[in-house]
C-alpha cells in the first residue's frame, strides 16, 4: 500500500518520528487565529487591547507593592510563561518555535533585558509608535515578541496544565 498525501490520517494516527505532518494532520489547526498554527483549542494571541491593559495593569501593580513584590511575584510566575499582569488577564507568553510556555530564563534575560533593551531604543526612535504595534501585526506582536520569537497568548482554564 503506498502513501497518498491527499487522503487524511485515520483517527488517532500518529506521525512517525521526525516526519512533518501535512497541514491538517494529526489534529493541528487548519485555519490558526491570527497566523499561529498549532495552538491548544480555544487559545488564541491577545489583541492590541489587551496588551495594553496588561502594560497599564503591569505598572500600577509595581507601583502598589513598591517593586519588590512585583519582582518577586514576578520571578514566581516566569517559569510559567507569566508576569504578575498577565496571571491576572489570563494570558500568557509562549515560544513562536514550541508553542510552549516560557521558562524563566527566556522570559527574564531574552524578553526582559534583551529585547527590553532593543524596544527602548526602537520605541524612541519611532517617537513610541512602537508601543501600538500588536494593533496592527498579523499575530499581534509587539517589539518585544519579535526579538524574543514569542507570542502573547490567552490562557483559558490553564491550557498547558502549567
Amino acid at each position: 500500500m503506498s502513501y497518498d498525501p491527499t487522503i487524511p490520517p485515520p483517527p488517532g494516527a500518529v506521525p512517525a518520528p521526525g516526519a512533518v505532518p501535512a497541514p491538517g494532520a494529526y489534529g493541528s489547526d487548519p485555519s490558526p487565529v491570527g497566523g499561529v498554527a498549532g495552538l491548544p483549542p480555544g487559545v488564541a494571541p491577545v489583541g492590541g487591547g489587551m496588551r495594553l491593559v496588561a502594560y497599564l495593569l503591569e505598572g500600577v501593580l509595581v507601583t502598589v507593592t513598591l517593586g519588590i513584590g512585583w519582582l518577586i511575584w514576578a520571578a514566581m510566575l516566569a517559569p510559567h510563561g507569566q508576569t504578575p499582569a498577565k496571571k491576572l488577564l489570563g494570558q500568557r507568553v509562549i515560544g513562536a518555535q514550541d508553542l510552549k510556555p516560557l521558562g524563566f530564563g527566556r522570559m527574564f534575560w531574552v524578553r526582559g533585558i534583551l529585547a527590553g533593551i532593543v524596544a527602548s531604543i526602537a520605541i524612541t526612535i519611532t517617537l513610541g509608535v512602537l508601543l501600538f504595534m500588536p494593533f496592527w501585526d498579523k499575530n499581534n506582536q509587539n517589539i518585544w515578541d519579535k526579538v524574543s520569537g514569542s507570542y502573547v497568548v490567552t490562557d483559558p482554564g490553564n491550557a498547558w496544565n502549567v
